[in-house]
């Protein structure tokens, strides 16, 4: 799951660069599409090569923590539990439902879509204004979207309210199975009830407005979403397995998917954290 978030950041790092560099020389949507495709093929090409040598560099380390999971009657129990969720998840996000337009990603991407004008929005309240922050305007996912629906032809609902929300659940629901592999190393019976009661919990807090659940339901396509569902426990995953590196990613990853003051965000604080228990714990040993 390391090697598939992280080859993901890099496709989006390379579609981030194309549209940084139609924005900063006065380009259009039309001029990001002709883009968009070259810059995928390169991103795809650079995350297979970066993260086989990455993989072969970390493989020593990865074999001596890979484990078996087992299943026994509790962990099928659990495999049901979760496997009812994914359906009540997947048949919400199949089915017509109101979509949280508060970041207005949404409407951004729309009204980009019909105009071809980049930025030409206010990323908080939606509305056509000149002065738009710089830290506000290099934020393309809107863009992506406006050009995926452009090139495509699916209207935006179901690009952005069916087909996105479900694929950063399953990124999500992957991400827990592997970090519940970290945190439960050796009590593996425990793995499904983990992700199990993760899922669980997306569902029961759909309905709480500001909740995980709730942005996964009705806000999925957004990138405060990404963040809380998929960037934040990547960044966790790959502190508590010492891979700094892909840990990084997550910082400029959410540097251009979400607002954050001077770009510093939440994965910035998590890696200072572990870095901060890591130099505490050395210096309990070494004394």
């Amino acid at each position: 799951m390391i090697i598939l978030i992280s080859g993901l950041i890099i496709i989006w790092g390379f579609t981030e660069a194309a549209y940084l560099y139609v924005f900063l020389t006065g380009g259009n949507l039309a001029a990001y599409e002709s883009l968009l495709v070259p810059a995928i093929a390169v991103g795809a090409t650079a995350a297979l090569v970066l993260c086989f040598l990455y993989s072969r560099l970390c493989r020593k380390n990865a074999q001596a923590q890979r484990t078996k999971i087992r299943l026994g009657r509790e962990e099928i129990a659990y495999l049901l539990i979760l496997a009812v969720a994914a359906a009540v998840t997947l048949t919400h996000f199949a089915g017509s439902y109101v979509v949280d337009l508060s970041d207005a990603v949404y409407e951004m991407a729309i009204n980009t879509a019909q105009s071809g004008q980049l930025a030409a929005q206010h990323p908080f309240t939606g509305e056509f204004v000149g002065n738009i922050p710089m830290r506000l305007k290099i934020l393309g996912l809107y863009a992506l979207y406006a050009a995926a629906m452009d090139m495509t032809g699916l209207p935006a609902y179901t690009l952005m309210g069916q087909i996105v929300p479900a694929l950063v659940w399953l990124l999500h629901m992957g991400i827990m199975l592997s970090l519940g592999r970290t945190l439960l190393n050796g009590r593996e019976r425990y793995l499904w009830l983990f992700v199990s009661l993760a899922a669980v919990i997306d569902l029961a807090t759909a309905h709480i407005d500001g909740m995980i659940g709730y942005r996964l339901f009705y806000a999925g396509f957004s990138g405060e979403t990404m963040r809380a569902a998929i960037l934040l426990p990547y960044c966790i995953l790959c502190c508590c397995r010492k891979r700094w590196l892909p840990a990084l990613l997550c910082v400029i990853a959410e540097a251009t998917l979400v607002w954050t003051t001077y770009g510093v965000g939440y994965c910035a604080l998590v890696i200072a954290a572990f870095f901060a228990v890591n130099f505490w714990q050395n210096r309990r040993e070494r004394t």
